[in-house]
Protein backbone atom coordinates (compact mmCIF):
# COMPACT_ATOMS: atom_id res chain seq x y z
CA UNK A 1 0.00 0.00 0.00
CA UNK A 2 0.97 3.57 -1.03
CA UNK A 3 1.52 5.52 1.88
CA UNK A 4 -0.23 9.48 1.02
CA UNK A 5 0.62 12.10 3.37
CA UNK A 6 -2.53 14.12 3.76
CA UNK A 7 -1.58 16.38 7.21
CA UNK A 8 -1.23 19.80 4.72
CA UNK A 9 -2.48 20.22 1.70
CA UNK A 10 0.88 21.49 0.48
CA UNK A 11 2.60 18.22 1.16
CA UNK A 12 0.39 16.24 -0.15
CA UNK A 13 1.64 15.44 -4.29
CA UNK A 14 -0.71 13.73 -6.48
CA UNK A 15 0.07 10.64 -8.61
CA UNK A 16 0.36 10.52 -12.43
CA UNK A 17 -2.95 8.61 -12.41
CA UNK A 18 -4.59 11.88 -10.20
CA UNK A 19 -2.86 14.55 -12.44
CA UNK A 20 -4.50 12.51 -15.68
CA UNK A 21 -8.06 12.34 -13.91
CA UNK A 22 -8.09 16.00 -12.64
CA UNK A 23 -7.22 16.93 -16.45
CA UNK A 24 -9.90 14.68 -17.71
CA UNK A 25 -12.42 15.61 -15.29
CA UNK A 26 -15.53 17.41 -15.90
CA UNK A 27 -15.18 21.10 -14.76
CA UNK A 28 -17.65 24.30 -14.78
CA UNK A 29 -19.04 26.91 -12.61
CA UNK A 30 -18.89 25.64 -8.71
CA UNK A 31 -20.57 29.04 -7.71
CA UNK A 32 -23.80 28.53 -10.19
CA UNK A 33 -23.87 24.77 -9.26
CA UNK A 34 -22.38 23.86 -12.59
CA UNK A 35 -19.30 21.83 -11.93
CA UNK A 36 -20.59 17.99 -11.75
CA UNK A 37 -17.06 16.92 -10.31
CA UNK A 38 -17.38 19.29 -7.11
CA UNK A 39 -20.87 18.56 -7.10
CA UNK A 40 -20.48 14.50 -6.69
CA UNK A 41 -17.70 15.22 -4.47
CA UNK A 42 -19.87 16.92 -1.90
CA UNK A 43 -22.50 14.45 -2.12
CA UNK A 44 -20.16 11.98 -1.99
CA UNK A 45 -19.30 13.17 0.84
CA UNK A 46 -22.61 14.28 2.85
CA UNK A 47 -23.70 10.53 2.60
CA UNK A 48 -20.27 9.20 3.76
CA UNK A 49 -20.65 11.69 6.80
CA UNK A 50 -24.42 11.42 7.12
CA UNK A 51 -25.01 14.89 6.49
CA UNK A 52 -27.51 17.03 4.54
CA UNK A 53 -24.71 18.53 2.71
CA UNK A 54 -21.06 19.23 2.00
CA UNK A 55 -19.04 21.85 1.52
CA UNK A 56 -15.80 21.55 -0.98
CA UNK A 57 -13.22 23.61 0.57
CA UNK A 58 -9.90 24.02 -1.41
CA UNK A 59 -7.48 24.06 1.68
CA UNK A 60 -7.47 23.38 5.19
CA UNK A 61 -6.55 27.01 5.91
CA UNK A 62 -9.90 27.48 4.10
CA UNK A 63 -11.58 24.89 5.83
CA UNK A 64 -10.18 26.00 9.34
CA UNK A 65 -11.16 29.23 8.94
CA UNK A 66 -15.20 28.45 7.69
CA UNK A 67 -15.57 26.29 11.08
CA UNK A 68 -14.41 29.41 12.96
CA UNK A 69 -16.87 31.75 11.10
CA UNK A 70 -19.98 29.00 11.24
CA UNK A 71 -19.37 28.83 14.90
CA UNK A 72 -18.36 31.98 16.12
CA UNK A 73 -19.70 35.63 16.15
CA UNK A 74 -17.30 38.67 15.06
CA UNK A 75 -15.83 39.93 18.69
CA UNK A 76 -16.17 36.17 20.00
CA UNK A 77 -13.05 34.45 21.34
CA UNK A 78 -11.91 31.18 20.46
CA UNK A 79 -9.40 28.89 22.98
CA UNK A 80 -6.74 27.19 20.82
CA UNK A 81 -3.41 25.87 21.42
CA UNK A 82 -0.48 28.02 21.80
CA UNK A 83 1.32 26.10 19.07
CA UNK A 84 -1.41 25.05 17.13
CA UNK A 85 -1.28 25.28 13.32
CA UNK A 86 -4.42 27.51 12.74
CA UNK A 87 -2.35 30.17 15.41
CA UNK A 88 0.96 29.92 14.04
CA UNK A 89 0.65 29.20 10.68
CA UNK A 90 -2.65 30.64 9.07
CA UNK A 91 -1.71 34.48 9.34
CA UNK A 92 -4.04 35.25 11.69
CA UNK A 93 -7.15 35.09 9.53
CA UNK A 94 -9.36 34.07 11.95
CA UNK A 95 -8.86 37.65 13.47
CA UNK A 96 -8.38 39.44 9.99
CA UNK A 97 -10.95 37.75 8.37
CA UNK A 98 -13.79 36.71 10.59
CA UNK A 99 -13.06 39.59 13.79
CA UNK A 100 -12.28 36.31 15.96
CA UNK A 101 -9.51 36.29 18.79
CA UNK A 102 -7.73 33.95 19.60
CA UNK A 103 -6.65 33.19 23.39
CA UNK A 104 -3.96 30.52 23.22
CA UNK A 105 -2.95 28.22 26.01
CA UNK A 106 -0.21 26.34 26.53
CA UNK A 107 -0.16 22.78 25.25
CA UNK A 108 0.90 19.85 26.99
CA UNK A 109 3.79 17.51 25.88
CA UNK A 110 1.83 15.10 23.79
CA UNK A 111 -0.32 18.50 21.91
CA UNK A 112 -3.71 18.13 23.56
CA UNK A 113 -5.09 20.65 25.84
CA UNK A 114 -5.42 20.24 29.83
CA UNK A 115 -9.03 20.27 30.59
CA UNK A 116 -8.05 22.69 33.80
CA UNK A 117 -6.54 24.84 31.56
CA UNK A 118 -9.61 25.01 29.14
CA UNK A 119 -11.90 26.07 31.96
CA UNK A 120 -9.50 28.67 33.41
CA UNK A 121 -9.50 30.28 29.98
CA UNK A 122 -13.13 29.62 29.45
CA UNK A 123 -13.47 31.36 33.11
CA UNK A 124 -11.91 33.99 32.12
CA UNK A 125 -13.30 34.68 29.04
CA UNK A 126 -17.42 34.24 30.69
CA UNK A 127 -15.87 36.81 33.08
CA UNK A 128 -16.58 39.01 29.86
CA UNK A 129 -20.42 40.16 29.59
CA UNK A 130 -21.89 38.05 26.76
CA UNK A 131 -18.86 35.78 25.62
CA UNK A 132 -19.28 32.74 25.07
CA UNK A 133 -15.72 31.64 23.75
CA UNK A 134 -16.05 28.49 21.40
CA UNK A 135 -12.88 25.61 21.71
CA UNK A 136 -10.97 24.65 18.55
CA UNK A 137 -9.69 21.49 19.39
CA UNK A 138 -6.22 20.52 16.77
CA UNK A 139 -4.91 16.96 16.97
CA UNK A 140 -1.44 16.87 18.24
CA UNK A 141 0.23 15.37 14.56
CA UNK A 142 -1.45 18.45 13.02
CA UNK A 143 0.37 21.24 14.68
Amino acid sequence: MTFIDLKSDTVTRPTDKMRQAMMDAPVGDDVYKEDPTVSLLEEKTAAITGKEEALFCTSGTQSNLLALMTHCQPGDEYIVGQTAHTFKYEAGGAAVLGSIQPQPLDLEPDGTLDRKIILTGLLWTMTMPGIWPGVLLILPACR
